[in-house]
């Protein structure tokens, strides 16, 4: 199910650009001629109803790639997410539970590193992982601009030099992209990381786009739901009005229509800014004739609520807040124009990188995601929030339901409440099947229990 060794990967059409090496970095290193690898990743970007103002993503990554349209955040958190991509595994396992430690990241374990060692240049530009010590290099990376959240007045680490940049940082971000694009030796394969804040809060719109037109929009059925008090996660309030609830974090169906509508505009204007960095990034991959040679990912580290459920933001169980864009792309690999529904997630990406240049984890970090390039062994998700905000809580989901347990602070294993969404009948998440007394639709929850249990503890090939 998980990662297949390379040697079954030269029966791919790739095989044509690969070969194998010994690097200087150690005896187990291999330099390989796999293709080169460009990850693009937004912040906060929702699925569906966000690429619709990236119409150059849309043409290169979705008419000239594949979309997959079922993909998930796995923790809905910018720092843990963004270990997720590095490294293929879940939170539970590269130990970035929160925002707060990515010092708790193990480096050995990164793409970048497989990468390096392996004969590729390396390079990043943008966010790298929030909390980190910006005067602290980020291993494996050859060269990087690196800064923390921010559109303007952010200092950045670049190639060792702190400097602050008062312009619009995603034109600084772009820039230096570009700089390392142009850099980079043709005759080795190249990894570029490049990361934008749009569309994450504050809503700092370049100017030539304050005013850009975006299209109305009137909530979902999910921002229209009044009665919540079957998910008890949301303050266990009792009642709701129109207007207010006990938990001031949870709006009313009107308030909760009017803030989304008002962050909605904010980050789908922020994302015009991103579409053209995206242009910019493969004008130059055209301009040195790699199109063919790169295999690239576009992808956000989490989903966003536009007031579904009353709430704003991410960090909970609910479809809004976890589904991601996630689209790939790579010339006569990947079929242009193509869809594909099956359970994708962020911890897909450095498995598929693998797998297209050949290199396989180190037994001490299995991978936890599969490859792309190949059909898929999955029948669910786990998808875990370890503390803060939205409180601990873990969840299995599949194409037909989503089982959730929300944990306390003292009694870490065992969940207070439960959430079961039929997703068939119920996309929207309005009924929790576990709280309308009704015994009959009841799942077997002592089976779902456990399965997520032991989902909660997997390691490489037995994840989900």
């Amino acid at each position: 199910m998980r990662f297949v060794a390379a040697a079954l990967f030269l029966l791919l059409p790739a095989a044509a650009c690969m070969g194998s090496g010994e690097s200087p970095e150690g005896p187990s290193a291999r330099r390989v001629r796999g293709p080169n690898i460009l990850i693009i990743v937004t912040d906060d970007q929702r699925y569906p109803g966000t690429l619709g103002v990236m119409p150059s993503t849309k043409r290169l990554f979705g008419r000239g790639g594949k979309t997959f349209t079922n993909a998930f955040a796995t923790t809905p958190m910018c720092c843990p997410s963004r270990a997720s991509i590095f490294t293929g595994r879940y939170v539970h396992n590269h130990g970035v539970k929160y925002q707060s430690v990515p010092g708790r990241l193990d480096q050995e374990s990164t793409l970048q590193r497989y990468l390096q060692e392996a004969g590729y240049e390396t390079a990043i530009a943008g966010k790298y992982l929030n909390g980190w010590d910006l005067s602290t290099d980020p291993p494996y990376f050859d060269q990087w601009a690196i800064s923390l959240n921010g559109y303007r007045g952010m200092t950045f680490n670049t190639n060792g030099t702190m400097r602050k940049v008062e312009g619009y940082s995603p034109h600084y971000v772009g820039q230096r992209a570009l700089e390392w694009l142009r850099s980079f030796d043709r005759s080795r394969p190249w990894f570029l990381y490049v990361s934008t804040p749009s569309a994450h809060p504050p809503f700092d719109v370049e100017e030539r786009y304050e005013t850009a037109r975006v299209s109305r929009w009137g909530g979902n059925p999910a921002v229209a739901e009044a009665d919540r008090q079957d998910k008890p996660i949301l303050g266990r309030q009792k009642k709701y009005d129109q207007e207010t609830s006990a938990d001031p974090h949870v709006l009313g169906p009107v308030a909760a229509l009017e803030r989304g509508k008002k962050e909605r505009r904010g980050q789908l204007r922020t994302l015009m800014s991103a579409d053209d960095l995206v242009q910019d990034l493969f004008a130059e991959v055209r301009k040195r004739g790699e199109q063919e040679k790169t295999l690239a990912f576009f992808l956000s580290d989490n989903g966003y609520l536009w007031g579904e459920h009353g709430l704003n933001g991410k960090r909970y169980p609910y479809s809004a807040s976890v589904k991601i864009p996630l689209l790939m792309r790579w010339p006569g690999r990947v079929p242009r124009g193509s869809t594909n529904d099956r359970l994708a997630a962020n911890i897909d990406v450095a498995p598929t990188v693998m797998d297209a240049a050949g290199l396989t984890a180190d037994d001490d970090y299995p991978l936890d995601g599969e490859s792309l390039l190949r059909p898929s062994g999955r029948d669910r998700l786990l998808l875990e929030h370890w503390g803060g905000g939205a409180g601990k809580w873990a969840s299995i989901r599949t194409d037909d339901y989503q089982y959730i347990e929300y944990y306390g602070r003292r009694r870490r294993n065992r969940p207070l409440f439960r959430d079961y969404y039929d997703l068939v009948d119920d996309p929207w998440q309005l009924h929790n099947l576990l709280r309308d007394r009704d015994k009959t639709n009841d799942p077997n929850v002592a089976r779902l229990s456990r399965r997520l249990a032991a989902d909660h503890r997997c390691s490489g090939d037995p994840c989900p």
